[in-house]
């Protein structure tokens, strides 16, 4: 079969209809009362970024498209949208017609998808990196600084070196945390808003299914304010602990948990993201269970919400109706990993992956 050649009419189909989307989503945004909300930062608005972004590529976008040619436009995701709305406004539509119109073809929803996937999870990294997590690295460092000098003057005073060791990491874990949490959202951000040869991230694939978007959304922002409402962990800063060792053994497990989601994250590099394939990943930690992100966000669950379950301060009722919260929630990364899967093994290349290694949270046993 004949392949066919880029034109020059589908290099500029392709950068109008993309510069309309774009900027629709830059519009919506900020008029959304939910994102505006979020960006009301006086030091940072990261609506400027997309801004900057928009005017970068409708400046640079057509000069790489007709100079390099591109074959991924041959499949121009824009003009995919575009033709499906083209579709639904047809002269001389029957209703009969418009009614079959709106179900979108497997290649439009592979294509709206993906536009909701960067659209939706791009924007929720990219927030909480320029509203929280940028903004506070400076402070971050600075803090744990002084909770080093503190803990080593606490030690000067005549307390054993456990003991200094133990409150530093009770004093600091939160900064540590806020550290680590911080460069996992940086590695996503990127990979939600690239997709290039040169990352070796091209999408292959979306799960456009309702299950594996609802089960993966609901643990988002703005999804969350809804999800919270069933399934609610009473959040505690300080988790409610008087034993000294026992709160520096809590904290070292919270911040262990958290490196190893960064290790997973930092394993997958650009081709991190939800709901999409991007290409298969076999190495550390990848090479020992299938879901080493979700085992290690479980496991943070865990380590924050039991001592909750024990503490004095909270009846009978509180701690079953925390109990039922915690389960909910492990349950919830167990259905993303079975809806993953199943998006995922039609990939031949996973396939052989899930023969090769066999578990998927726990190794040589679940």
């Amino acid at each position: 079969m004949e392949e066919k050649e880029l034109t020059y009419k589908d290099i500029l189909k392709h950068y109008i209809f993309s510069l309309i989307i774009y900027g629709t989503i830059i519009a919506i945004l900020i008029l959304c009362p939910v994102y505006s909300e979020t960006i009301q930062n006086p030091d940072f608005n990261y609506i400027n970024l997309f801004l900057i972004y928009y005017i970068g590529y409708l400046i640079f976008a057509p000069i790489i498209y007709f100079i390099f040619k591109p074959k991924t436009l041959l499949e121009s995701r824009s003009l995919t949208i575009v033709k499906y709305f083209e579709r639904q406004f047809k002269k001389n539509n029957s209703t009969e017609e418009f009614l079959k119109n709106i179900a979108p073809n497997d290649t439009e929803k592979q294509a709206f998808t993906i536009l909701f996937v960067k659209v939706f999870f791009g924007t929720y990294c990219l927030n909480l990196l320029c509203n929280k997590y940028l903004l506070s690295v400076g402070y971050n460092i600075d803090f744990l600084k002084e909770m080093f000098n503190q803990a080593y003057q606490y030690f000067q005073t005549g307390a054993s070196l456990k003991e200094a060791i133990a409150q530093y990491i009770i004093d600091s874990g939160d900064m540590w945390l806020q550290m680590i949490m911080g460069l996992t959202t940086l590695v996503l951000a990127i990979s939600y808003l690239t997709e290039l040869d040169l990352f070796k991230n091209k999408i292959k694939s979306v799960d456009t299914t309702p299950l594996g978007i609802l089960s993966c959304i609901a643990c988002y922002y703005p999804i969350t304010l809804l999800t919270d409402k069933f399934i609610q962990v009473t959040p505690q800063d300080l988790l409610p602990v008087n034993n000294i060792y026992l709160l520096e053994t809590l904290n070292i497990l919270a911040i262990i948990a958290n490196i190893g989601i960064l290790i997973a994250v930092l394993r997958l590099g650009t081709k991190s993201g939800n709901l999409t394939n991007r290409g298969i990943v076999t190495g550390f930690p990848y090479n020992i269970i299938r879901h080493p992100d979700y085992t290690m966000q479980i496991g943070y669950i865990i380590i924050t919400t039991i001592p909750l379950l024990v503490a004095p301060n909270y009846f009978l009722f509180e701690k079953i109706i925390m109990g039922i919260a915690t389960l909910a929630w492990i349950y919830l990364y167990y259905l993303r990993s079975i809806t993953e899967e199943r998006h995922l093994i039609n990939d031949p290349e996973y396939k052989a992956y899930v023969e090769k290694v066999k578990y998927r949270f726990i190794p040589k046993l679940f």
